[in-house]
C-alpha cells in the first residue's frame, strides 16, 4: 500500500491493513475515529443489558465484536500475534 499521509498521521503497517474492513482508512487517526464510534455503540448495548453472565468468554467475545466489528475482520476473536508496545511478550 502506498499512501500520501497527512502531516502527523501514523500509517498502518501491512499486517494491520490486511485486517481492515474499511478500505478508505489509511492511518491510525482514522482507525481511532471509527473505533471510538463502535465503542460508544457497544457501551450503549452493554449497559442496556441485565448484568448477568458478563464475565464469560462468550460475552467478552460478543462485546469485542460489537466494539470493533465494523472496522476489523478479527473482531470478536482472540489475538494470535503479540501487540505489546515496548516490551516483548
Amino acid at each position: 500500500m502506498n499512501f500520501d499521509y497527512p502531516e502527523g498521521a501514523t500509517p498502518l503497517d501491512p499486517d494491520e491493513a490486511r485486517g481492515l474492513l474499511l478500505s478508505h482508512i489509511t492511518n491510525r487517526s482514522e482507525v481511532n475515529r471509527w473505533e471510538q464510534e463502535n465503542i460508544a455503540e457497544a457501551e450503549t448495548w452493554a449497559f442496556r443489558r441485565a448484568p448477568r453472565d458478563i464475565l464469560t468468554e462468550g460475552f467478552i467475545k460478543r462485546l469485542h465484536k460489537r466494539m470493533f466489528g465494523t472496522v476489523w475482520r478479527w473482531a470478536g476473536d482472540f489475538r494470535t500475534t503479540s501487540k505489546n508496545i515496548g516490551v516483548p511478550s
